[in-house]
This record gives structure tokens, C-alpha cells and sequence, in this order.
């Protein structure tokens, strides 16, 4: 207690020391003098020397063994010329120091960049046209669609377009549209009325030039699954014709 006591009252001289210091450095500018920084330490030797040597000589060792250095007065020697540079130096270096910080700072703390969003006016890649649909296959679903629509069994694409095909090539051998009839139903699994719609149907998807102009009593069936057929056909034509009307599709 004796020795914190007695190291508050040192301090306590050493400040009143430096503000004398100062008001002295402050008068001779003033007077056009200036003090150098030995004419700084003789004095503060000669000032602190006396009260300084009686806390020093009678320093008392703490509870671990350590003695108190003498290195606080070298230590306090060195720091009065910085307390006395004037308050602007002072600032102006710590302004420095805080902006070589900032300039190098650690690159994982410096702000991400926003993705760069494309310019209003740039235009957008064209998205590639799908590939037109071929006019065959075209033809082809529609005969399939309208087979199915009246009723008419599909055991395969392959089978149903190959069986169309077989009716004009007998056409264009014999053209009888009876015996087309008849030759679809032997040659497939339809019965009579199912073959009808398959002969007709293949007459309007692949050999239109088979139609008959004015047809018979004896064809009269025949014609009126002919005349259902073109009439779904139709519908089916409209839904191509809009289809190639789109761009991309030929």
C-alpha cells in the first residue's frame, strides 16, 4: 500500500513536470526560441532526477520477485518530444495509417461484386426453331387420327400406313374401289366396315385422284364412310395448314 502510494505521488510529479515542459516550450516559441530534443532530456533529468532517484532506490519487489525497471524514465524521456509535437502532425499521421489499413485490407473483406446485368438494349440469343415436322408424317397421323376417331383398331403405326399404301398401289392396278375393299379386308385383321374406313381413308390421305366423282347404289356405303373420312380429314388439314403457318416450320 506504502509503495502505491508512493507511485501515484511520482506520477503525479512527472505530469506536472511535462505540463511545465510544455508551458516552457510553448513561452520560447512564442519568444522565436525552440528547445531541442537533448536540451529536452537535461532538463527533465534535472527535474525528475531527485524525486525520481528516491522512488527508484527504495523500489520494492511485488509478489512474484520482479524488481520494477529502470527503464520507465528512458521510456518516458523518449515519449515527451512526441507529446509535444503540435495536435496536426498528430492527426494527419493517424489519418495515414488508417488509410493504408483500409487500402490493405484482406481481400476476402472486400465487398462482392454484383453480378453485371446485360444492357437494356442488348438483344437476347434467338432460341433455335424446332425442327419442321415432314409433310409425311403429317399425312400419316392424320390418317391414323381418323381411323382411330371412327372406331376403327390399330395394332401399330407401321401397320396401319402400310395397309393405305397397299390400297393405292391396288387402285392404281385396278380401280375398282369395291374390290379395294375387299382386298383390305383379306389381307388384314378389319372386318368389312372397319376395311371400308381404311380404304377410304387411305383414298383421301395418299391417292386423292381415286375418289370417285359420282358413285353408284353399290357403292353407297363406300361413299358415306368416304364422306366422314374427308370431313375429319378436313378438320385435320385446317390443324396442318395452322401448323406450317408457324414460324420455323416449312
Amino acid at each position: 500500500m506504502r509503495a502505491y502510494a508512493q507511485g501515484m505521488r511520482d506520477r503525479d510529479t512527472i505530469d506536472a513536470e511535462l505540463r511545465r515542459l510544455v508551458a516552457l516550450r510553448r513561452s520560447m516559441r512564442e519568444h522565436g526560441g525552440e528547445l531541442s530534443s537533448r536540451q529536452l532530456d537535461e532538463l527533465l533529468d534535472e527535474r525528475l532526477g531527485h524525486r525520481v532517484a528516491t522512488s527508484e532506490t527504495t523500489a520494492t519487489c511485488d509478489e512474484t520477485g520482479r524488481i520494477m525497471p529502470r527503464r520507465s524514465k528512458r521510456a518516458l524521456r523518449r515519449a515527451v518530444p512526441l507529446m509535444l509535437l503540435p495536435l496536426s502532425l498528430v492527426t494527419a499521421a493517424t489519418a495515414l495509417v488508417v488509410m493504408f489499413a483500409a487500402h490493405h485490407q484482406h481481400p476476402a473483406a472486400q465487398p462482392t461484386q454484383p453480378p453485371v446485368a446485360p444492357p437494356p438494349g442488348a438483344q437476347p440469343h434467338p432460341i433455335a426453331p424446332k425442327p419442321a415436322v415432314p409433310q409425311l408424317d403429317i399425312v400419316d397421323k392424320a390418317f391414323i387420327d381418323a381411323l382411330s376417331h371412327e372406331g376403327v383398331p390399330v395394332p401399330s403405326r407401321e401397320y396401319v400406313i402400310s395397309h393405305g399404301h397397299a390400297v393405292c398401289d391396288f387402285l392404281a392396278r385396278q380401280p375398282s374401289l369395291a374390290e379395294a375393299v375387299a382386298f383390305v379386308q383379306r389381307t388384314s385383321v378389319w372386318d368389312a366396315d372397319q376395311s371400308t374406313n381404311v380404304a377410304a381413308g387411305a383414298i383421301v390421305a395418299y391417292c386423292p385422284q381415286y375418289q370417285p366423282a359420282s358413285p353408284d347404289q353399290a357403292q353407297q356405303a363406300f361413299q358415306d364412310a368416304l364422306t366422314d373420312l374427308q370431313r375429319i380429314q378436313g378438320d385435320l388439314q385446317g390443324i396442318r395448314d395452322d401448323l406450317q403457318a408457324i414460324p420455323g416450320r416449312r
